[in-house]
């Protein structure tokens, strides 16, 4: 006896190989087991942890959304007011004594002007003093305050920012060269950042175009300088910084459509109605009524061309043609309330006093007005930002400009340091009588000096060549 064989499929024993899957916006997020993904297994000599390479925590729509959002006039000033904060009033250098940076100013002086080294890179004996202002023209030919400026500003925007010292490969001994220009690398094409097996320190990022005879696509640390905002908190997301724009794309993104179109179709309603006809369809013209309609609003139509013809009833008692009531105007009082909600979003997002977008209570406009706050936001939202990024330059470019000119690869065993440090924003205090009264009894009594004035009042000696 013969038996059909059974059609129904069976279930695969074999187990489904484990697989790591999810969405990159998920808690679990998505990572490949690839070669750019991988653990030497050698064992750490830094300390002794397994080293994972980084994984970029925004996708490219995300990215393309956030330069969307920058196109938001107030994303934009708020990004502009927070970059010239932190990074557009110049900056001043000083050159010290690696060992012991905090030397009194009269015995600083003396050792600028005493201290002699030797610097192989121009094979010549050279001061401190001396030393530093060959530094500071280099700085200055190499327009180092507007490339920072330009970095930290796209770093806002997509958390990071790549500045390229040029020329990329070293001379034919191997040393390094002092860099030629300042070259601002897009970010459309700032691929990953490469890190070191066993100690995971930043060795260079993947850049695309780069020809180097060391290793193409790939900018090494010594050439460049990392401007990198904040600290992404994703996982697997070192060294990709964190968007200030990733908080507010979607409300700065909405918010351009409220002005760009909803402002705008609000505005036309206020003073054009597009009239609503009803039009009788003859028993004749059954089946045909959306020709009538079109035929009908041909004829009809005014500039604007937006009537609006909807079938009506045949019925002898019936007159012809008639209008209907109008559509209502738009709720503008509605729309104001979106937009004010949106634009706190961004103030908030931001840290900003309100009166810098134009929102909230202004207030006077002359004398103190408004001083606590812009002094709370300096010091608050500011500051720490200006830090950080005063303590990259220091270690990314002056002393590499040092290892360069002392041909030491470690800037720890060079003896001398430069010290780089951003203006603070100035605020314009007026002295009221009774307040100068004190700081001058404070002085008497021997509790401040004229420095303390100074920082009481926001006063500090500026490079007019780095302003």
């Amino acid at each position: 006896m013969v038996t059909n064989k059974s059609r129904v499929k069976k279930a695969q024993t074999e187990k489904a190989a484990s697989r790591v899957a999810a969405t990159t916006n998920a808690s679990g997020r998505n990572f490949d087991r690839s070669l750019w993904r991988r653990m030497n297994g050698q064992e750490g000599v830094f300390q002794g942890l397994q080293v994972w390479h980084p994984i970029d925590p925004y996708s490219g729509i995300q990215r393309k959304e956030f330069r969307s959002a920058m196109t938001n006039p107030y994303v934009y000033r708020a990004s502009r007011i927070h970059t010239t904060f932190t990074a557009g009033q110049g900056y001043t250098t000083e050159i010290v004594p690696r060992e012991e940076e905090d030397v009194p100013e009269e015995q600083l002086n003396e050792w600028q002007r005493s201290t002699t080294y030797h610097v192989p890179y121009f094979n010549k004996d050279m001061t401190a003093e001396q030393l530093k202002d060959k530094i500071d023209k280099l700085a200055l030919n190499l327009d180092l305050s507007t490339n920072l400026f330009n970095a930290y500003f796209t770093s806002l925007e997509q958390g990071r920012c790549v500045l390229a010292l040029t020329p990329l490969d070293p001379d034919e001994n191997g040393n390094w060269q002092l860099p030629e220009q300042i070259r601002l690398i897009r970010s459309e094409f700032t691929e990953r950042p490469v890190l070191d097996d066993n100690t995971s320190e930043l060795i260079g990022v993947r850049i695309i175009g780069v020809r180097s005879q060391i290793r193409d696509n790939i900018l090494p640390s010594e050439r460049m300088i990392y401007v990198m905002h904040g600290f992404n908190n994703e996982l697997f997301s070192d060294y990709y910084g964190d968007s200030k724009l990733a908080r507010v794309s979607d409300e700065a993104n909405t918010l351009n459509i409220v002005l760009n179109q909803d402002y705008e179709r609000a505005a036309e309603s206020a003073w054009y109605k597009p009239p609503v006809f009803s039009v009788p369809i003859s028993p004749q013209e059954a089946g045909n009524e959306d020709n009538v309609l079109a035929s009908f609003i041909n004829k009809v139509n005014d500039s604007k061309g937006q009537a609006i013809a909807v079938t009506g009833p045949s019925n002898p008692e019936e007159t012809g043609v008639t209008v209907l009531s109008s559509p209502v105007n738009a709720d503008i009082g509605g729309l104001e309330i979106i937009r004010t909600g949106l634009i706190k979003s961004i103030i908030t997002a931001f840290g900003l006093p309100g009166f810098m977008l134009a929102e909230g209570d202004i207030g006077k406009l002359g004398g103190n007005a408004n001083i606590e706050e812009v002094d709370a936001y300096i010091n608050q939202e500011i500051r720490p930002e200006r830090l950080i990024l005063e303590d990259a330059v220091e270690k990314q470019f002056y002393d590499r400009i040092l290892a360069i000119l002392f041909q030491e690869p470690d800037a720890r065993k060079i003896p001398c340091k430069m010290k780089f440090k951003f203006n603070k924003p100035k605020l314009l205090t007026l002295v009221t009588p009774d307040m100068f009264e004190v700081m001058m009894g404070m002085a008497q009594a021997g509790l401040i000096d004229a420095s303390g004035i100074k920082d009481m009042l926001g006063l500090e000696d500026m490079d007019k060549d780095t302003v």
